[in-house]
């Protein structure tokens, strides 16, 4: 192809950042892309007031006359949203458009049934934009790895979260100033229950897991804690034992199938994602035959996000031909949860009563758990409302299966000097 009609649905922040990527590419010798087309409701909104005076011949009235338009080859879907993008995509992909969008949510839930409507009409359906932003870990995936050879990949794919955790890391604030704080930067949105919640990197992790083994998961196969448990207590102790905090995305490929998920944990200060601060992206691919490769970069943002849409845009006119799948592994049997050994280090808050880790060391012993370290937190340590002391302490124990520790802390927590359940932090053994 030496042209590329493209339309954008949708012409918000992203929307208008792809707008404007286009327009400083320029003409290239052999090739071009044509923005032709706008599809947006709301023409006074801040990103597309300019863009409907200056050029309102590209506004699309609705839906229907965008999908009409037989100039257009490409549809840039960055609307959002689960139910109209859906129908959008199915409906372009059916009338013999390629599709590119940066929807991680409409893509992890709904990317199986997407994808083969795509391969049924000879179409592109890319998503490049929908994981780490500029990172290029799906182009990386897909052009260059064997993904056969992937053993697993850790990242740090909410930027939100990462920021959050920062802040309370080396500025010594509490989980909801730092939350305040990256609202105020534009990092967290008002209602911030994707990025701390966990949901956000749940659907990037889907989308990889894809890429690596050719099976779409659910979400909900993938276990999932957020951050909004963290108090300042985790971060001094994790500083301590030389550890960072931070929520990580892990697919790791095993004889009998896959580990899955996405949790806070406790990382080794020399590790490359540890290193990662402020609202940076990371991804760590492990492969059989090479070294760890890191890919860190900005993951989100109207022009990070733009650049690996039109990233996609360039795959569509150089190679107009849809790629085929990617392999699929013949099993990937999820291994729960309570079978995963791990590191887990155990933060009590309790009234300080005579025995409390006499009854807390015989139900570990009950269930052979040993302890590794234990150490009380006494800059913590407050006067309750009835007058009593209420301590704070750690204890951290031998790696041992994650059953074993739940199993433990659902006796510990109903014992009467608990005042809130245990918060729990884990390391990769």
């Amino acid at each position: 192809m030496t042209t590329l009609n493209v339309a954008i649905a949708g012409y918000g922040t992203i929307g208008s950042g792809v707008a404007h990527v286009i327009s400083q590419h320029g003409e290239h010798p052999d090739a071009k892309i044509n923005l032709v087309g706008i599809l947006e409701k709301d023409t006074q909104g801040v990103f597309v007031r300019s863009m409907f005076e200056q050029n309102p011949e590209l506004f699309y009235e609705n839906s229907e006359q965008l999908l009409e338009d037989k100039q257009v080859d490409v549809i840039v879907e960055t609307i959002g949203g689960k139910d109209f993008a859906r129908e959008l995509i199915t409906n372009a992909l059916q009338r013999g458009k390629h599709v590119i969008t940066a929807n991680k949510d409409l893509i992890a839930v709904h990317g199986s049934e997407l994808t083969k409507i795509a391969r049924k009409n000879g179409r592109h359906l890319l998503f490049e934009a929908a994981v780490a932003g500029a990172i290029p870990v799906l182009r990386l995936l897909k052009d260059y790895l064997q993904v056969r050879d992937i053993q697993g990949i850790q990242g740090i794919l909410n930027g939100t979260t990462n920021y959050i955790l920062s802040e309370m890391e080396s500025n010594d604030l509490s989980f909801e100033k730092a939350l305040s704080q990256a609202q105020e930067l534009g990092f967290a949105e008002a209602d911030p229950t994707n990025d701390i919640k966990g949901f956000d990197a749940r659907y990037k992790l889907v989308i990889l897991t894809y890429l690596i083994t050719g099976q779409w998961l659910t979400p909900e196969q993938i276990t999932l804690e957020g951050i909004d448990h963290l108090e300042l207590a985790d971060f001094e102790y994790a500083e301590r034992m030389g550890r960072h905090i931070k929520l990580v995305a892990n697919l790791r490929l095993i004889e009998k199938g896959a580990q899955v998920y996405v949790l806070p944990l406790m990382i080794k200060k020399d590790d490359m994602l540890a290193k990662i601060s402020g609202s940076t992206n990371a991804v760590t691919l492990s492969g059989k035959f090479s070294e760890d490769i890191t890919l860190i970069g900005k993951g989100a943002g109207s022009l990070p996000t733009a650049s690996a849409i039109v990233s996609d845009l360039n795959k569509v006119l150089r190679h107009p031909e849809p790629f085929p799948p990617p392999p699929t592994t013949e099993k990937l049997e999820i291994e729960p949860l309570e079978d995963i050994r791990f590191r887990h280090t155990l933060r009590f808050e309790v009234r300080d009563h005579p025995g409390i880790f006499g009854h807390i060391g015989g139900i570990f012993e009950r269930h052979s758990i040993n302890i590794y370290a234990l150490e009380q937190l006494p800059q913590y340590h407050r006067i309750g409302k009835e007058g009593e002391e209420i301590v704070i302490f750690t204890l951290t124990v031998q790696d041992c299966q994650e059953g074993l520790v739940l199993r433990a802390l659902k006796e510990i927590n109903q014992a009467e000097y608990m005042l809130k359940p245990v918060v729990l932090l884990r390391e990769i053994v």
